[in-house]
């Protein structure tokens, strides 16, 4: 996966108030003062932050709709909010990436996912019915993963629909009916990943993400390859402007967009003609009268013949890719990478923010503060700065937002004082006019990244950092260093070699213990502070990426794997000897492993297949683990697709924690992040493209009301979960379940 990031430098920032359409003055709203919901058990998405990043958007019967990556699909309304119209109407999949409307019937959309097939609305997004269960059996598969669809332009009720199933094979699955009936209509020599399937001129065209685009003039029932005049074969979408078909031919996947040109097909359609003086293009759009292209830093128009453009200085937009592009009614709607979505009034002048009810970011870390479980720091993926609420997520103040920030850690003896670690070390008080952020010395040299940061519980002065080579979460690493100045100065820790450190943890009441854990080289503890380290336990510990510390006893300890982080392979990840959950009651000196029993789980194929169980056994890739302060046993993990998983018992029965309002059927999100209150009965869980969620545990320690009355919680989209192992397996192998952020 690929991260780009423009980042302005600045000595010290000031914050915004993200509380609605547009960013507020920091001095003069009160609704950050509101006082937090009251607490209700389950779970509950709080109002934000706001944005996400935009895979699709278009107009639609005056309004716009716009698909979020992992975020559902949303439309805009006439207050210039946001409505979630997917998620909790029953769309299958909280990943779309594609909508589809039918041109004859505008109140009937599609929309193909990642995992979930195809989900369609009758009523104009009221109500979604997913169509996984009539196209599987019809086309004798296991699952379905779709990016794009077309309708017949001739008749409306034929959808094609290019994609693959969990063996890897790619075909292209026709249905007559409107989706009630499917058939097999090509299957390609080779897998493909597609990004757009487009009818011009009574041809099919379909683009993939590395291999360049395919043709078809029999409605797909051969296809030869169309490249001629390509530079590369990296192709994102098509659009027609003027009765000329355009190609981008950037990179698009996922939730990432890499730059690159845009194309015109010739006129007999034998090869495409490059426009001249466009480049680093990530994005194109068109009203029909219009051709918008949008790069890395602006946006461009063309009104004439698509080969001349306007360059607009964009005034407001943030300083990343812009993806989707809309018009409508005399206004222009952009998405831009994580930032949601802008407005511009003034053809392309000036934007402002407009994503009120938009709660779609990807967020990465919570900090709780100790003495008050409402007030909380969260930190994103793909938005500069961090976020500060005082509510518990009812109301965010946006902070430092001029810095590309990747860990935050407050200060154990000062919850305003933050630390702040990216591609620069800065130093911040956090206050309602906006804060001060000061930059420090960055240890590491050019180009590396700080991933962790501990402060000494003793002395604010004395920093610990881990230190990284790659913005994606890799093991590539420069070890762990140790400031006695608050930054101005760093000497590198002895005992961890060149790899990337991802947990650093002080012994609470003798700062002279810490454990470190170094993704592909293992747990390390010092017994001076930070100065030199010395490995603990085995190689099953050798892809920790977290670790945790219990409050209630230090001596408590909990490294969790990801291998998937570690980049082994599939192969690798699925084989049962690496990684796991490891716990210790001795400060390290002995571990036992959480996770053994589950390893193999489904292989002697139980009546009952668990599909989650399975993945959460079979992929120890875990995220983030928070232990009961008063119960070693009782742990709250972070999955890397499953979401939430708990044990009560010190792993011998495992429970996923059924979060229906997170993702549709409780399916595929990662609990990037978990945090709580000191007396652990409020949780705080990150997600991917669902903001921050909000959960009470009661008095069952259970953290909602739907855990199964059976050992494991039941599946609840049953359409579209593996039924046996094998299947389970094959879904895993597809590459449609992991991928970096």
């Amino acid at each position: 996966m690929f991260f780009i990031f423009f980042v302005r430098s600045q000595p010290w920032s000031l914050g915004e108030t993200i509380n609605g359409a547009s960013s507020k003055s920091v001095f003069d709203d009160p609704s950050f003062d509101i006082p937090a919901d009251p607490n209700q058990f389950g779970w509950a998405q709080s109002s934000g932050p706001l944005g996400g990043t935009v895979i699709r958007m278009i107009p639609h019967q005056d309004t716009v709709w716009a698909s979020l990556y992992s975020g559902g699909v949303y439309e805009l309304q006439k207050n210039n909010s946001w409505k979630q119209i997917g998620i909790g109407n029953g769309i299958s999949e909280n990943r779309g990436f594609d909508i589809v409307v039918d041109p004859t019937h505008p109140n009937i959309a599609y929309v193909p996912e990642m995992i979930g097939c195809v989900s369609k609305t009758k009523n104009n997004g009221a109500h979604w019915i997913g169509l996984c269960d009539n196209m599987l059996g019809d086309i004798s598969a296991d699952n379905f993963s779709a990016h794009t669809l077309t309708i017949d332009p001739n008749d409306s009720k034929i959808i094609y629909v290019p994609g693959d199933t969990h063996d890897g094979t790619s075909m292209l699955v026709v249905s007559i009916d409107g989706g009630n009936n499917w058939e097999r209509r090509f299957v390609f020599d080779q897998h493909y990943d597609f990004n757009h399937l487009y009818f011009f001129n009574s041809r099919m065209y379909l683009g993939t993400i590395e291999n360049g685009v395919l043709e078809s003039a029999d409605k797909g029932k051969s296809w030869t390859a169309l490249n001629a005049g390509l530079d590369n074969l990296t192709t994102t979408r098509f659009l027609n402007f003027k009765n000329n078909l355009y190609l981008l031919g950037s990179r698009l996947q996922f939730n990432s967009r890499e730059g690159g040109k845009v194309y015109k097909l010739s006129k007999d359609g034998s090869s495409w003609l490059k426009v001249d003086g466009l480049r680093n293009v990530t994005g194109i759009g068109t009203d029909n009268e219009t051709l918008f292209v949008g790069t890395g830093d602006s946006l461009l128009l063309s009104s004439k013949d698509g080969f001349t453009f306007d360059k607009k200085n964009s005034q407001g937009l943030p300083q990343s890719w812009i993806g989707e592009i809309v018009s409508l009614s005399s206004k222009i709607y952009v998405g831009v990478h994580g930032n949601g979505i802008y407005v511009s009034a003034d053809n392309g002048k000036t934007f402002k923010e407009l994503n009120d009810g938009m709660v779609s970011v990807a967020t990465r870390e919570v900090h709780v503060n100790p003495n008050d479980e409402n007030e909380i720091y969260v930190g994103t993926w793909d938005r500069l700065g961090f976020y500060w609420s005082k509510n518990g997520g009812k109301t965010y103040k946006r902070m430092a937002l001029d810095y590309n920030i990747i860990t935050i850690r407050p200060d154990p003896n000062d919850f305003a004082r933050v630390y702040l670690g990216g591609d620069q070390f800065i130093v911040g008080n956090v206050s309602k006019d906006g804060g001060k952020f000061i930059e420090k010395n960055k240890p590491g040299g050019k180009g590396t990244l700080i991933k962790s940061i501990a402060v000494d519980p003793k002395d604010s002065r004395h920093i610990l950092v881990g230190v990284s080579m790659e913005t994606a979460e890799t093991p590539s690493g420069v070890g762990l260093w140790e400031s006695r100045d608050q930054g101005q100065s760093w000497t590198r820790a002895k005992g961890i070699n060149d790899f990337a450190v991802y947990s650093i943890l002080f012994h609470p009441d003798n700062s002279n213990i810490v454990y470190a854990s170094a993704l592909g080289s293992g747990v390390f503890k010092s017994n001076d502070s930070g100065r030199n380290f010395v490995p603990l336990g085995d190689n099953s510990l050798k892809y920790t990426y977290r670790l945790a510390m219990s409050a209630g006893d230090s001596n408590v300890l909990v490294a969790i794997s990801n291998v998937f982080f570690a980049q082994l392979s599939t192969e690798e990840q699925t084989s049962g000897k690496y990684g796991g959950i490891f716990q210790s009651k001795d400060g390290g000196e002995t571990w036992r492993e959480l996770t053994s029993s589950i390893r193999k789980y489904g292989e002697d194929q139980p009546i009952d297949f668990i599909g989650w169980l399975y993945n959460f056994g079979h992929m120890p890739n875990y995220e983030m683990v928070l232990i009961d302060p008063k119960d070693a046993n009782h742990l709250i993990i972070g999955h890397h697709g499953e979401n939430i998983v708990v044990t009560r018992d010190g792993g011998a029965i495992w429970e996923k924690s059924l979060p229906e309002q997170m993702v549709p059927g409780n399916i595929h999100n990662y609990a990037y992040c978990l945090g709580s209150s000191s007396d652990f009965k409020e949780i705080y869980a990150c997600t991917c493209g669902r903001g921050l969620w909000r959960g009470i545990l009661d008095k069952d320690k259970k953290v909602t009301w739907d855990f199964a009355d059976t050992v494991y919680a039941k599946e609840l989209k049953s359409d579209i979960q593996p039924r046996n192992a094998e299947a389970a397996r094959q879904f895993i192998m597809s590459g449609a379940y992991n991928h970096q952020h």
